[in-house]
C-alpha cells in the first residue's frame, strides 16, 4: 500500500477514534500496516506496538490455523463479516474478536474492522454454565449425581418404545436404616454416595442406574435377550457390597435387595414394570438367602 493511503488513513484516525471498533489493514503476509486508535481498546497494546509485527504474534495459537485458513480465502476474494478468534492481550488476559475483512487487490492489502466481544461471550458462557446447572438439577440427583427419576423415566419409556428386550431392577439398600439412626443423616448421605458409586462401576456402560429416592435405587437395562441374561446382569450388582463401605467413621455393611422385571414377559408399560420389580423386591427381602428375584408371571 502507497505512503500516500497510509497517511489517508492516519488522517481519518482521528474520526475512527469514535469507534468502538478498530480498523486494520494487513500486508499479504499478514503484518499490521495500520492500526486505527481504537485498537487499544480492542486489542490492549497501543497501535504504534502492533505496527510491523505480525497478526500471528497476538493470536491466541489455538486459532492460529483457521485463522490462516480464512485469511487464504480472504485473499482468494471471499470477504469474511462473521470470523472470530482470540487475541491475547498486553496484560495476558484472553479477548474475544469479531472480524468483517476483505482484500483489496489493487492494493494488495487486506481491509478487516475488529470488534470486541468478550463481554458477550463471557455472558453466553455464564449462561450456558447456569442452564447447565439447572439442568442438572433437574435431571439428576443432587447427593449422587445419579439420573434422577425425571430422566430415568423419560429415558426408560424412550427404550420402551423402541424395543421389548428392556428389564428394570428395583434396588433397596439393607441395613441402612440401622447406619442413619444410629450415625445421623450426615453419615447416612455419605453411605448413600459410596454406594451410588459402587452401583455405577457394575452397571454395563448402556445402562442406566437412577436413584429414585432414600436408599432406593432402579436400573434400566437395555439388549437383555432373555430371563436369564437379566437375572445375571442383575446379580452382578451385588458385587458392589461384598466389602464394607469404608470411612473414617467406621465400616459399614450394607446389602442389597434387589427384584426384577422384563418388558417381554411383565408387560411394556414403565409403571407396571416397576410396580413388578418392587414386589419382587420386598420378595427378595424376605429370603433367607441373597439372590435377584424375578417377578412372577401371576403378578400380572
Amino acid at each position: 500500500m502507497s505512503h500516500h493511503k497510509i497517511e489517508i488513513f492516519e488522517t481519518l484516525g482521528q474520526y475512527m477514534d469514535l469507534l468502538m471498533d478498530a480498523i486494520c489493514v494487513v500486508d499479504p503476509e499478514g503484518h499490521f500496516v495500520y492500526i486505527s486508535a481504537g485498537g487499544e481498546r480492542v486489542f490492549g497494546y497501543p497501535p504504534q506496538e502492533m505496527l510491523g509485527h505480525s497478526m500471528y504474534d497476538f493470536i491466541h495459537p489455538d486459532d492460529h490455523a483457521k485463522t490462516r485458513a480464512t485469511a487464504a480465502e480472504i485473499m482468494a476474494g471471499s470477504g469474511k463479516v462473521d470470523f472470530e478468534n482470540r487475541y491475547i492481550r498486553k496484560n495476558g488476559e484472553c479477548a474475544f474478536i469479531l472480524w468483517s475483512a476483505r482484500y483489496s487487490e489493487s492494493d494488495n492489502i487486506r481491509i478487516a474492522v475488529a470488534r470486541d466481544v468478550t463481554a458477550q461471550r463471557k455472558i453466553e458462557a455464564e449462561r450456558e454454565a447456569l442452564l447447565t446447572q439447572l439442568q442438572q438439577l433437574a435431571l439428576y440427583d443432587g447427593l449422587t449425581g445419579l439420573p434422577n427419576r425425571s430422566l430415568f423415566y423419560t429415558r426408560a419409556k424412550q427404550a420402551l418404545a423402541e424395543s421389548k428386550n428392556v428389564a428394570v431392577a428395583y434396588i433397596d439398600l439393607d441395613k441402612f436404616k440401622e447406619v442413619n439412626d444410629e450415625f445421623g443423616h450426615a453419615i447416612g448421605d455419605r453411605v448413600i454416595r459410596a454406594a451410588a458409586k459402587r452401583l455405577q462401576q457394575k452397571v454395563r456402560s448402556g445402562d442406566t442406574l437412577a436413584r429414585i429416592g432414600g436408599d432406593e435405587f432402579v436400573v434400566l437395562f437395555e439388549r437383555v435377550q432373555n430371563p436369564n441374561d437379566a437375572l445375571a446382569i442383575a446379580t452382578k450388582l451385588f458385587d458392589a457390597f461384598e466389602a464394607p463401605i469404608h470411612l473414617p467413621e467406621g465400616n459399614f455393611n450394607i446389602d442389597a435387595s434387589i427384584g426384577i422385571a422384563l418388558a417381554e414377559r411383565h408387560g411394556d408399560q414403565l409403571e407396571e414394570l416397576l410396580l413388578h420389580a418392587d414386589d419382587a423386591m420386598y420378595r427378595a427381602k424376605r429370603l433367607a438367602v441373597r439372590q435377584v428375584v424375578m417377578a412372577s408371571v401371576e403378578e400380572q
